[in-house]
C-alpha cells in the first residue's frame, strides 16, 4: 500500500488509483491532474480527461525512472575497483529516494468560470531503481515491493575464474547494498572457479543492482584504424611545392568473446541478462572500465532438443574510452 513504508523499483509498473472523484453535472471539462514530486521538483504530471468518471488509474514508473535518471553507478563499481589483498570484501550501498504525490481536478464551474481545487497531498513513496518482469509480477501478485531477492542469477553454482571476484546483492532497511568478495573470502557465495583464466565484468542487472559475470578467455582481439589523407600547401615561393598529410582517426580495440559452454539455465541467463544490460565494465589492467556490448548474432539459441551439447553466447566488446 502506497506510503506504508514499502519501497517500489522504477521501472516496474507502478499504479495509483485515485477514487472518490466528485463532478458538477453540468461541466463538460472534467480533468484529474496527478504530480509525482521529488524534491523541489516535479519529476512527472499526468493529466486526463475522466468524461466524469469517479474513479482514475495512473501508471507514474516514467516518473520514477526520471527520479534515478542522475543516478551514478561510479561508487559501487569502485568498491569492486579498490579489493585489494587486505580487504577481502566491499560493499557499496544506496538508498530508496522518497517523493510525494500532489492531485488537483479541474472543472468548468456553473458560471462558466475555469476552476482547479486545492491539491492533495499524499507523501511515503520510496523508490529505487529496478524493475520486475511482467512473470515475475504474475507469478508473485503479493510481492509488488523490493524484496532482497536483487540477483537475476540462477541458483545453481557458477562457474568463474580462480581469482575472479564475486559479488552478493540485497534489500534491507531501505538500502541497496552490493557486496563484492575476492576469491580466498569464505564469504562470498559459493561458485564453481576453473583453473584457466577468465574475463571479468561489473554489469547492472534488470533490478538495478551491480553483478559480476566472468567468462572464460576465448577472445579474438581487433584493432581498427583509419587515415586520411589531405593536401597541404607549403609557403609561396617561386616553385611552389605540394605534399600529402596523413591524419589517423578512428581506432578502437574490439574483442570477439563468449559465455563458454553453459547449461541452458545460464545460456538464458547470459542471453536475456548480460547482453541485455544497459551498462557494463571490463576488468582491464586490473580496473574495471566501461565497456560497450553487443551480441555477436541477433538471436541466440539457449534451448535445442535436437542437440545434446551445451549452449553459448557470443558477443563484442568494445572499450567505452576509446574512439
Amino acid at each position: 500500500m502506497f506510503g506504508s513504508g514499502n519501497v517500489y523499483f522504477a521501472g516496474s509498473p507502478v499504479v495509483i488509483d485515485v477514487k472518490g472523484l466528485q463532478w458538477p453535472a453540468a461541466s463538460p471539462f472534467k480533468v484529474v491532474i496527478l504530480d509525482v514530486v521529488y524534491g523541489s521538483k516535479v519529476a512527472g504530471e499526468f493529466r486526463v480527461d475522466t468524461g466524469g468518471q469517479t474513479e482514475m488509474s495512473f501508471d507514474i514508473s516514467s516518473a520514477l525512472l526520471a527520479i534515478w535518471s542522475d543516478y551514478d553507478f561510479s561508487g559501487e563499481v569502485g568498491a569492486a575497483n579498490s579489493l585489494s589483498d587486505t580487504d577481502k570484501s566491499k560493499s557499496a550501498s544506496r538508498g530508496a529516494r522518497a517523493y510525494i504525490l500532489r492531485i488537483y481536478t479541474e472543472y468548468v464551474n456553473t458560471d462558466g468560470v475555469f476552476e482547479r481545487t486545492k491539491c492533495g497531498e499524499i507523501s511515503g513513496g520510496k523508490c529505487t531503481i529496478g524493475k520486475w518482469t511482467e512473470w515475475e509480477r504474475w507469478k508473485s501478485p503479493n510481492q509488488k515491493t523490493v524484496t532482497a531477492a536483487l540477483s537475476t542469477k540462477p541458483s545453481t553454482p557458477e562457474r568463474v575464474g580462480s581469482t575472479s571476484i564475486t559479488s552478493k546483492v540485497g534489500f534491507a532497511s531501505n538500502m541497496t547494498t552490493s557486496t563484492f568478495y575476492r576469491h580466498d573470502d569464505k564469504g562470498a557465495p559459493t561458485v564453481l572457479r576453473d583453473t584457466y583464466e577468465y574475463t571479468d565484468f561489473l554489469f547492472v542487472n534488470r533490478r538495478g543492482a551491480v553483478e559480476t559475470c566472468s567468462a572464460p578467455a576465448m577472445e579474438a582481439m581487433t584493432v581498427e584504424a583509419e587515415s586520411k589523407q589531405y593536401a597541404r600547401v607549403g609557403r609561396p615561393s617561386f616553385a611552389p611545392e605540394r605534399s600529402l598529410m596523413a591524419v589517423a582517426s578512428g581506432g578502437r580495440r574490439s574483442w570477439q568473446m563468449s559465455s563458454g559452454h553453459q547449461t541452458r539455465e545460464w545460456a538464458r541467463w547470459w542471453a536475456e541478462e548480460f547482453l541485455a544490460a544497459s551498462r557494463h565494465w571490463m576488468l582491464v589492467d586490473g580496473s574495471y572500465v566501461p565497456v560497450a556490448v553487443k551480441e555477436s548474432k541477433k538471436s541466440n539459441t539457449v534451448y535445442d532438443r535436437s542437440k545434446q551439447q551445451y549452449q553459448h553466447v557470443d558477443f563484442t566488446v568494445t572499450l567505452a574510452l576509446e574512439g
